[in-house]
């Protein structure tokens, strides 16, 4: 990572600090942690994975319409052109930016909502690599999006195809590993192993394809925005 993405970061994480967006999440994180902390003791290890990954590693799906919409409304978009920071370089960092506030989230919740054993180690990055792919995922259906309220609409199918296919872990069959071609799935399956164990190789594995798909989608979403990259 160079110092333009560095700076990068650092200008997005202050723009999200600047426009609320940060306290908003505080609060909702905090209705998180009130309600999950009701919960029985048993039932916070299904519950408490399943809550940070379709909120907390989803968070910049939703919010980057609203800051791609801000920042063509101000034409900063316009001006990236005439800047030292490369196209991917802008994408990314919007991402890590996201991805930091969805790891913050999932660790605040997780301590005061679960006593039992974690593995932080595969949880932070199970959460990050999955914000990561969602930001870029949510920068696709913003790029032609003329407004927030069409981003909302139009975000609708993209967000189902994100949720449905969580929903074919309930089916019990000895290729279910199939599933994991779904980037929500391998997600959720990592989340779900920092709790109950999953084997080094199964998670790497995981942590490995969805590596791949982040860098898919990055080139996807800067030809879909940019026309391919600029700057190199």
């Amino acid at each position: 990572m160079n110092i333009r993405m560095l700076n990068a970061i650092k200008a997005d994480v202050t723009f999200q600090l600047k426009q609320g967006f940060y306290l908003v999440y505080i609060l909702l994180t905090i209705i998180y942690m009130l309600i999950v902390h009701q919960l029985p003791e048993h039932m916070r290890i299904v519950v408490v994975p399943i809550v940070i990954f379709f909120d907390p590693s989803i968070v910049g799906f939703f919010f980057i319409g609203g800051i791609v919409m801000l920042e063509k409304t101000q034409g900063i978009l316009d001006f990236l052109i005439v800047t030292p920071l490369r196209s991917k370089e802008y994408l990314m960092a919007k991402a890590i930016s996201m991805a930091m506030l969805a790891i913050l989230a999932s660790c605040a919740i997780t301590l005061v909502a679960y006593q039992g054993e974690v593995r932080w180690s595969l949880l932070i990055l199970g959460i990050g690599i999955s914000a990561l792919i969602f930001t870029l995922y949510g920068f696709f259906v913003a790029a032609k999006c003329k407004s927030l309220n069409v981003y909302f609409i139009k975000m609708i199918p993209y967000m189902l195809l994100i949720v449905l296919p969580c929903l074919l872990l309930l089916v019990q069959t000895p290729f279910d590993w199939v599933f994991s071609v779904f980037p929500s799935v391998a997600g959720i399956r990592i989340v779900y192993g920092a709790f109950t164990g999953m084997h080094w190789l199964e998670a790497g594995l995981h942590l490995i394809y969805l590596s791949i798909i982040t860098i898919v989608c990055l080139h996807i979403v800067d030809k879909k925005i940019f026309g391919g990259s600029y700057g190199e």
